[in-house]
Formats: C-alpha cells, sequence, structure tokens
C-alpha cells in the first residue's frame, strides 16, 4: 500500500521516537499490570486511564507519519483511535455491565489489532520487524478473548488481558522503530 510506505519513509527519521513510544508503552503495560496485581479493590478505572495515556502516544506516531495537518488518517491513527476507546470503556467500566465491557473493549482491540496487522502486511520491505505482526496478533486475540468473555465476569483476568494489550502494542512499536532505523539506514 503506498499510502503506507509513504507513511513509513515520513517516519524513518524518528525511528528513535518510535522506539522510546515503543519502551513507554511497555511501561505503562508493566505498570498497569503491577496495578491490578497490587490492588485490594479491584478497579479498572487506572487500566482505563494507562489506556489512553498509551493510545495519546500511539497518535502522536500517527501525527509524525501524516504528512502534515491535511495528511491523510493512517494506520496508527485508527489502531489509537481504537486503543483510546478501549481506554475510556475501561475508565467507565464500574457503570458499565461486565459483558457490555468486554464486548466493546474486545471488538475495540480487534480492530486496532487488524487495523496494525493490515499496515504490516501490506509493507514490502525486506527487512521489517518479525514483532510487529506478532504484537498486532496478540491484540486481535486478547480482543477475541473479550469478546468471547473468556476472562467471564472477573474484572482481575479483563484488567491483565488489558495491561498485556499494553504491553504487546508496545513491543510492535519497538519492532517499528528497529524496522524504520534499517529503512533510514537504505
Amino acid at each position: 500500500d503506498e499510502e503506507t510506505i509513504a507513511a513509513l519513509e515520513r517516519l524513518a527519521p524518528r525511528a528513535r521516537q518510535v522506539l522510546v513510544t515503543g519502551v513507554t508503552l511497555i511501561v505503562l503495560g508493566t505498570a498497569a499490570l503491577t496495578i491490578m496485581a497490587v490492588s485490594t479493590v479491584v478497579s479498572i478505572v487506572p487500566i482505563g486511564i494507562v489506556l489512553i495515556l498509551g493510545a495519546i502516544f500511539e497518535m502522536g506516531v500517527g501525527h509524525h507519519a501524516q504528512g502534515g495537518p491535511d495528511g491523510p488518517v493512517n494506520a496508527w491513527h485508527k489502531a489509537g483511535s481504537m486503543l483510546a476507546f478501549t481506554g475510556l470503556v475501561a475508565a467507565l467500566a464500574p457503570v458499565l455491565p461486565s459483558i457490555v465491557f468486554t464486548t466493546l473493549a474486545g471488538l475495540a482491540l480487534m480492530a486496532a489489532g487488524w487495523i496494525r496487522l493490515r499496515a504490516t502486511s501490506f509493507t514490502p520491505l525486506r527487512q521489517k520487524s518479525a514483532i510487529v505482526p506478532v504484537a498486532a496478533s496478540v491484540s486481535i486475540l486478547i480482543g477475541v478473548l473479550l469478546v468471547t468473555r473468556w476472562s467471564g465476569d472477573n474484572l482481575v483476568a479483563a484488567g491483565n488481558l488489558l495491561a498485556l494489550e499494553l504491553v504487546a502494542t508496545g513491543w510492535g512499536f519497538v519492532g517499528l522503530g528497529l524496522t524504520l532505523s534499517r529503512l533510514r539506514r537504505n
């Protein structure tokens, strides 16, 4: 897809910032896992806030790949929007019935993963990182687990799945940063 290739070329000089975004997402996801592990009163609200922070970083990458204020909406904008929606749903979890929460969060994660996977699949770079499609597939899998209510009514399990999603997204950005570094060198 020519739009994705053009976006990657615009991002190539910012490979280091994309790597930092990936590491930041991994740290946020690890923090979310820690919140779930040490929380005596289960609250998914902090997980939602952390997901929204992660989405802001992902949309920041999309902004740099856009190529200007009137540039096309790209995969990172779309996936970041889905991650922000997931965070909003998680932050509203105390007022949403569990089945609504897990269904909405799962659908948003499946969409975000699919968008990232498509963006990776149509990139004809010879040295692209294998981490990116694996991370996108993890997002899709976590979305499926939430939609099929694998976690049931257990908010701890759902919160851990969302935290793992953020870690997987971070690793995807680390892989993207490595791909961009290779692209910049060529």
